[in-house]
């Protein structure tokens, strides 16, 4: 089987660079650790959730194709070690949250400290940092596969099946992100449940110990 979204977007963040974004939160490495680990799936579901009607898929692509070719991954590094570069690293990141979540940030911001176990104020700070990376490393996979706006769909459908075959909490949270904002907004309650659970489950504890390697 292919390597899934989420296991390659976890590659990303070695022991130094979540250092790094300890440094830049003002937290524990073992936290911050735990943080990435449970925004990961819930930005990555936001982006399908986003992406389910076809103007959404187009609005993904075109950003994707014109902002985002994955070049940031080469550049984690000096984008983390603080000053203008993070602050700009994180102003890019809010465009992006306010696009994909909308009304619903503080939901998924609730649901990821949760799912992490730290409080709510870090992971404000933390997903404006995690989102052009995330971004990237789709932008990367939409290059490397020659996709176009229909081929981006098929491949985040494809995730979101994979994750139902392997760890079915997972997968029921990509599918409620996946309903989109107003569906995660209706369902906020269940939302935090799943994500309470999510590095509990097989691909959580893949996920964390992939990071925290």
């Amino acid at each position: 089987m292919s390597e899934s979204l989420l296991q390659g977007l976890a590659q990303q963040f070695s022991g130094e660079t979540i250092g790094q974004i300890s440094n830049l939160l003002g937290a524990p490495q073992d936290q911050t650790g735990n943080a990435v680990a449970a925004a990961l799936p819930m930005l990555l579901g936001s982006m399908m959730g986003a992406a389910q009607q076809p103007e959404g898929a187009n609005a993904l692509f075109g950003a994707l194709n014109n902002d985002h070719d994955g070049s940031i991954l080469d550049m984690l590094g000096p984008l983390l070690s603080g000053g203008y570069a993070s602050r700009a690293l994180g102003a890019d990141g809010g465009r992006i949250l306010g696009h994909i979540l909308g009304n619903n940030r503080s939901n998924v911001e609730q649901a990821v400290s949760r799912g992490a176990g730290v409080e709510a104020g870090l992971i404000q700070k933390l997903l404006p940092m995690l989102a052009p990376i995330v971004m990237g490393y789709l932008g990367k996979r939409l290059r490397g596969g020659g996709l176009d706006a229909g081929g981006l769909g098929s491949l985040l459908g494809a995730e979101r099946e994979q994750a139902r075959q392997q760890d079915s909490g997972l997968g029921g949270l990509l599918d409620m992100l996946g309903g989109g904002q107003q569906q995660q907004q209706d369902q906020g309650g269940g939302l935090m449940d799943l994500a309470g659970d999510l590095l509990k489950g097989p691909a959580g504890k893949a996920i964390l110990g992939q990071i925290l390697k």
